[in-house]
């Protein structure tokens, strides 16, 4: 008898919501991206999922994005990486020097959307994300 773990369960229950087939590589991947939150890159996330190619991970991940499984991230330098779509909204910040990437858990935005919504838009959103350099970084330049 095979135990299932609850990611597993979770990712099962996600792809049945979406109405996506319940293939092993779809399995590892979302299961992949929900214990480790990310954002990854194409490259990273097939890395650690063995047993398939970046191009199979590729239209995984497109089809994660289409039906709002997975976030797209952009920091500006060509390289898409994708997390998990959580409930608990956040932002990143990422070390110019190193490109280590931090959760932002706060967000001011959020009461700039309210003033917007006041002013008569309907479905307001936004994408934030921080640059700076690292504590480690400082130090080694220091």
């Amino acid at each position: 008898m095979q135990i299932m773990s609850n990611n597993n369960i979770c990712s099962i229950h996600i792809l049945r919501k979406a109405k996506l087939s319940n293939t092993k590589i779809r399995k590892s991947i979302l299961e992949f991206l929900i214990q480790n939150h990310g954002p990854f890159s194409i490259e990273e996330i097939h890395q650690k999922i063995s047993n398939c190619d970046s191009t199979t991970v590729y239209r995984c991940i497109k089809k994660f994005e289409k039906h709002e499984i997975v976030e797209k991230c952009d920091f500006g330098d060509n390289i898409s990486r994708y997390e998990y779509k959580c409930l608990e909204h956040h932002h990143h910040i990422m070390c110019r020097s190193c490109h280590k990437i931090e959760i932002v858990k706060y967000c001011f935005v959020k009461e700039m959307e309210k003033i917007l919504m006041m002013q008569g838009y309907k479905d307001v959103s936004h994408k934030l994300e921080f640059f700076g350099i690292c504590q480690d970084c400082q130090n080694e330049s220091g």
